[in-house]
């Protein structure tokens, strides 16, 4: 997909991961003595990591064509698009994941020396503090772009302009993080006055909860048909 963003050592932490359920499929059998199921969690852990990547691809090709120059219906197609997809990301695969890496904690402390190889236990163990980073990482990521948008939108409420909380979470979905960038770095060059604009924030409430209802309604009208 055109504006995806996958470069090659993407590639290859995908591979290692599909290569990594292979092996462990492989050697199914060799975990017979475990007491808790740990190649199922390799495994489901494993996929649900690789098909999390991917919908971030998916998020970053749609967001790649909803710049402030491009038409209308198009922007709004994408708009649809971004939110299923940040919608399974963010309410389903990510504390999923969060509570699968607890368990898959709880069960290799207790049945760790099961593991069919020597050197798997560490390699078990890493996993389990590469996830624990990487989720973290992605909470502080977020939380982070949501204050910046939140420091935006707080400059309508100075020129009397109707915020909320509600108001920022569609816009990050609405105006992606290289728009809002990049319109920023234009109206900085334009001079101080420009300064307090920001794309997208210049919609009443009434206007966002307009926007995320159509489109939701879209996506049920296109999942049903």
């Amino acid at each position: 997909m055109k504006g995806a963003d996958f470069k090659w050592y993407d590639g290859f932490f995908l591979s290692m991961l599909a290569t990594s359920i292979i092996i462990v499929a492989i050697n199914w059998k060799r975990y017979h003595l475990c007491i808790y199921p740990l190649h199922i969690w390799i495994v489901v852990d494993y996929t649900t990591v690789f098909l999390f990547r991917l919908l971030m691809f998916v998020d970053n090709g749609l967001a790649a064509g909803m710049g402030l120059d491009l038409g209308w219906q198009q922007r709004y197609t994408r708009f649809r698009g971004r939110i299923v997809v940040l919608s399974i990301l963010a309410l389903f695969l990510y504390p999923f994941l969060w509570a699968w890496t607890i368990i898959g904690t709880l069960w290799f402390t207790s049945a760790r020396n099961c593991l069919p190889e020597e050197g798997q236990k560490w390699g078990f163990l890493i996993w389990l503090l590469f996830s624990y980073c990487g989720l973290i990482g992605i909470a502080c990521i977020s939380i982070g772009k949501w204050l910046t948008r939140r420091q935006a939108h707080s400059l309508r409420a100075q020129q009397g302009i109707p915020t909320s909380e509600f108001g920022v979470l569609v816009d990050m979905i609405r105006v992606p993080d290289w728009t809002f960038a990049a319109e920023g770095q234009e109206m900085r060059a334009m001079g101080p006055d420009a300064t307090s604009y920001h794309p997208g924030l210049y919609l009443t409430q009434a206007q966002v909860t307009s926007n995320i209802l159509l489109s939701i309604a879209g996506v049920i009208s296109q999942w049903s048909s």
